[in-house]
């Protein structure tokens, strides 16, 4: 193995094979971890002797691979550049290229990828580019095969960490959120498509997505959500259960198109953006998890910042309205997280990318919150934390 950083430079322009980059064992690296794409062909690549032929995805195509150094965070490796001109499918290696062992794989695309964002006729966002985050311990060497789906072409890939949201999985669902209509400030960009498999409750969930949770009242509770650039509506999808790993699937009633200008209107010109409800009915003091992800859109973005809003109809139950009490307006914050209890989910320089990157991402950095909680209240909520 060639052990030589490489950047653009020494690549080309990657419209010219390189023969290096079709074995594990020649191709150039270890690739920086620092945004900049690099680029690769496919054309003349054989298809990869791996055992078992899978690792994530099917190893059934001609591929190349790239390789870098573990961090000891997840990495991200995108093919959002402009000069990128076929879909590919990403599978991670770890171990050595005479003993690879499968880290993960797959072929989701980038959401946060504008630039090469793909005309759809059935309403459902779409890019040519592919992204696939990564766990890496330091010092560890990851190996990626990079496979044409339909037919050859040049790859420019890149290798970044990711600004993940801190609710990205359901065992960090921010929370509980208070029932009183407060609006809760999140986003959706940097997160992942949640692997949910108890199924997706209110609505197939296209897009990445993040969690919350609730308690509820014993009667009905209204989730609402809206966003400055969603033009589509959002999909809400509630689980009622005491972990992550034991909830279960909650129908209710969707209400889509509202128009609710006092929690939706944005900006200096108040523009009106669709308010989306989710009525469900739940059981007092018991938990109650939210996965909210952008609906089925073909607009610019699959992602983006949002108001989550919790209405229990004046009906408070005994566990209070409002169980936590947030920083006035102004002050960042938006709840403590953890409450999944158990586990389980779920240019030469990347200048010529399309990636647009979130305003409100602060949103997950401040938990300043008190829980306020007394007499036999408290003792019945630890249960459930």
């Amino acid at each position: 193995m060639l052990l030589h950083t490489v950047d653009v430079m020494s690549q080309g322009t990657g419209v010219t094979p390189d023969p290096n980059m079709y074995s594990c064992q020649t191709t150039p690296g270890p690739r920086l971890v620092n945004g900049v794409f690099s680029p690769g062909n496919t054309a003349g690549a054989p298809i990869a002797n791996i055992t078992g032929g899978f690792c994530g995805v099917d190893i059934s195509t001609p591929g190349i691979w790239w390789w870098v150094n573990g961090t000891g965070d997840v990495l991200r490796a995108s093919t959002c550049d402009d000069r990128t001109n076929i879909k590919v499918k990403i599978s991670v290696f770890t171990g050595s290229c005479n003993a690879l062992r499968c880290v993960t794989g797959g072929d989701t695309p980038d959401f946060e990828c504008t630039s090469l964002q793909i005309p759809s006729s059935t309403g459902i966002w779409n890019t040519l580019a592919t992204a696939i985050d990564f766990p890496t311990f330091a010092g560890q060497n990851y190996y990626l095969l990079v496979q044409q789906t339909n037919g050859s072409g040049t790859v420019w890939m890149n290798f970044e960490k990711p600004v993940i949201p801190h609710n990205n999985d359901c065992i960090n669902a921010l929370g509980p959120i208070p029932r009183d209509n407060t609006p809760i400030l999140g986003t959706t960009t940097g997160s992942n498509v949640s692997v949910v498999s108890e199924g997706y409750c209110g609505a197939p969930a296209l897009y990445p997505g993040v969690w919350y949770q609730f308690f509820g009242t014993g009667g009905d509770v209204t989730i609402g959500a809206c966003g400055e650039f969603n033009f589509d509506g959002i999909y809400i999808d509630v689980y009622h259960g005491g972990f992550c790993d034991e909830k279960q699937c909650l129908r209710g009633t969707y209400q889509d198109n509202v128009k609710d200008p006092a929690k939706c209107s944005f900006g200096a010109a108040q523009v009106l953006r669709p308010f989306t409800t989710y009525t469900v009915s739940t059981n007092d003091l018991d938990r109650y998890f939210i996965y909210v992800s952008w609906a089925r859109t073909s607009g610019d973005l699959a992602t983006g910042d949002f108001r989550l809003y919790i209405d229990d109809g004046g009906n408070p139950g005994s566990g209070g309205a409002a169980a936590i009490k947030f920083a006035p307006p102004g002050v960042t914050s938006t709840g403590g997280g953890g409450g999944g209890g158990k586990g389980g989910k779920g240019s030469g320089s990347s200048g010529k990318g399309g990636k647009k990157k979130s305003g409100a991402t602060s949103f997950s950095q401040g938990y300043s919150w008190i829980l306020v909680l007394c007499g036999v209240l408290s003792s019945v909520f630890a249960m459930h934390i």
